[in-house]
Order: C-alpha cells, then structure tokens, then sequence
C-alpha cells in the first residue's frame, strides 16, 4: 500500500522503486553475482538477431538459472504492472475513510465564526486572502487581521474556508503558515485521488482529501488540501457549497480529457 505525506512542509509520495532503480539494483547484482555470461550470434529460432544469456544463482538456493535478453524484459515488464496494481489498491483503500465502521458523510457543514480563527476570506474579485478573526463588527460582520497586516470588516459570505483545528492562532504566524503550504502543493497528487475517487463515484472534502494525500487532517494539510481542490480546474469541480464548506466531485473521464486537449492546445499557440 502507497502513502502520501507531508514532512518538514515538503511532500513525499512513497511508492514503488522507479524503474531506473530497478535497472540499477539489476545491473549491480548482474556485475556481482553473474557466474557466466554468452552472446550466441544467432538465435535458435532463426530470427538473425543476436541473443544475450546470462547465468544467475537463484536465491536461497545454490542452482543456476540461465536468462535471455527476454525474459529479462518480462521479468521487468511483470515487476511493474504488479507495483502499478499495489498502488492503485493502496489508494483505493485509503479514500475508505470510515468512523466506526461507517463511511463519513459527504454532506459539507458548515462552522460557525469565532474569534481566534484562521479562515480565507474573498477581499475582491480577484483577491483571496488568509485572516486571523478579531472580533464581532456589529451583528454580523467580523473584524479580521489579513495577512498583509491590514484589519478589516468581513461579512461571512466572504469566508471561503476556515482551517480546522485551530483555536486563538497567533496573527504573526499568518506569512509562515502560507509559505508553508505553498511548498506543500502538489498537484500532481490530485490526479492519483481523482482516478480512485472516479472509480468510486465519490465526493470529497478537503479534509477527506488531506487524509488521503497527506495522510493527516492537521490545519496545515487541510489547508493544503482546500488550496489543491479550490485552484483545481482539470480534475474536480464544485458539487455542494455550505457557507465556508464545499465539497468537491471528480469530473467524468471524457471532461477531463477535453480539458486538457484544450490546455495542450492553448499552449502550443
């Protein structure tokens, strides 16, 4: 099974060697413990095309087992279509998310504001910015502390996310806790969850999300996780919106593909 985490803010995807790996860790073990080596300069099938044979001692045991150059390549060919279906298991099981046995509701619910929490606010059109809450500003509006040092009122329909897990987070700390996650975004981890998802036919919040990637739902994965599925336009689209909460569903395979026709095409002019 894969597992995909953040450590010291970077993202690590664990999973199966590389198949430059693979080749290294072969032809090492060839120079080291090949007992004999022939190049026959035509096959016995006939065919006129060299064939390579080489000797190696089978592990765990003193015979000699004779390979040609083909059956080195179906070896490898095999290596990888089984760590390929390992992966694609381990993510499958991993978007179970299940609490006591029972799979999480999908249903996005929504949290109340409170002073001392983190949330992402839309400033204007083209602005979204990350905020520390001060206060109430009347009966409904909040005065926030914005990353660029700026206090200000904020209706909550401007509240676009509120990091979970945090209580009374410390307003200086506003810059590093971006930073950070911006050296967590991967993107590429989105299509790995987008391929099991789909398969599924599930929805996901960024929490779940976190959890599948990171393999967290602590407040800078979930951040991390809201960043990915909110910036998304290839993978996932919006299908519920409750006040601060969404949740996001995988795009049909025939969607995805049209858009990234359209991306390839829109960069190649």
């Amino acid at each position: 099974m894969i597992s995909v985490r953040a450590v010291n803010t970077c993202s690590i995807f664990r999973s199966s060697p590389p198949v430059s790996s693979f080749r290294f860790r072969f032809n090492k073990h060839l120079r080291t413990n090949t007992s004999s080596f022939h190049y026959d300069r035509y096959s016995k099938s006939g065919s006129g095309f060299p064939t390579f044979r080489f000797d190696l001692p089978i592990l765990g045991h003193g015979d000699v087992r004779s390979y040609s150059l083909q059956s080195f390549v179906d070896t490898v060919f095999e290596e990888l279509t089984s760590n390929r279906k390992r992966k694609r298991q381990g993510i499958c099981s991993a978007i179970k998310l299940k609490t006591g046995g029972e799979v999480l509701d999908d249903k996005p619910v929504n949290q109340a504001v409170e002073k001392g929490l983190l949330v992402e606010f839309k400033k204007d059109s083209e602005r979204v910015l990350l905020a520390v809450v001060q206060r109430r500003d009347g009966k409904k509006n909040w005065m926030v502390y914005d990353q660029n040092g700026v206090t200000s009122s904020i209706k909550p329909q401007q509240i676009t996310y509120i990091v979970p897990g945090v209580d009374n987070f410390d307003q200086t700390q506003i810059s590093s806790f971006i930073q950070k996650a911006q050296q967590n975004l991967d993107t590429s981890l989105l299509e790995f969850a987008w391929i099991e998802l789909l398969e599924k036919n599930k929805s996901v919040t960024p929490e779940e999300l976190a959890e599948m990637i990171f393999g967290s739902v602590e407040p800078l994965e979930s951040y991390c996780a809201h960043l990915l599925l909110s910036k998304d336009d290839l993978y996932f689209t919006v299908q519920e919106t409750k006040g601060s909460r969404s949740l996001y569903g995988p795009r049909p395979t025939v969607q995805v593909e049209e858009l990234m026709r359209r991306k390839a095409c829109k960069g190649s002019c």
